[in-house]
């Protein structure tokens, strides 16, 4: 049911509910004057903090940090229905995603929208995948999960391998190794890209 066209579709329109959501709220906030843009606008200090950094200190705090969100990810997926907890994350990044752009439109125009971004470029891509795998793990039902492979003696055919993305070794070590990357590009890569672009 949740692998099903519905229950994916039903994600799309709830990020897109998010950052709809999350956007109306800064602009309706700052229009009845309950807080100011630049309220919303503390990254600026971020990006400050990072002239100068210790990587390899930032590395371990950015390790420990996402280690902990992946324990609490995991313990809810034993604690709550996997598709609710899905359903939780989807929207709680789209809104904070929704804030962020538009906070940072107000402030800088169209260019701001660019900027927003770089803040979740590349380590969210590395981590959008690994939450993906694990979805397709919980809810697949066949097509997408079966690899197909050439065979290199002739006759050249095209049979159906075992469906990879099921083994959960293969999972766990994808996971892992996602996560990595996710962690040392957030550590190493992301901030000299948000000092390029915002300096």
């Amino acid at each position: 049911m949740y692998y099903t066209i519905e229950g994916k579709r039903f994600l799309c329109v709830l990020y897109i509910s998010g950052l709809l959501v999350g956007s109306l709220l800064i602009n309706l906030s700052v229009k009845m004057n309950l807080f100011r843009i630049t309220d919303f606008l503390g990254f600026t200090e971020y990006v400050k903090t990072l002239e100068g950094l210790d990587t390899r200190a930032f590395f371990s705090y950015v390790c420990m940090v996402r280690v902990r969100q992946c324990i609490l990810f995991f313990l809810c997926l034993f604690l709550f229905s996997p598709y609710v907890v899905y359903c939780v994350i989807v929207f709680a990044v789209s809104f904070m995603v929704g804030m962020l752009v538009s906070s940072l439109t107000a402030k800088y125009g169209i260019a701001g929208m660019v900027q927003g971004s770089v803040f979740l470029f590349p380590h969210y891509l590395f981590y959008g995948i690994m939450l993906v795998l694990i979805y397709v793990y919980l809810f697949q039902k066949t097509p997408f999960s079966q690899i197909y492979r050439i065979s290199s003696a002739p006759p050249f055919v095209i049979d159906r391998n075992k469906r990879v993305l099921e083994n959960r070794i293969v999972i766990v070590l994808c996971c892992f190794l996602l996560f990595g990357v996710g962690c040392y590009t957030e550590a190493y890569i992301n901030p000299v890209i948000v000092q390029w672009v915002f300096n």
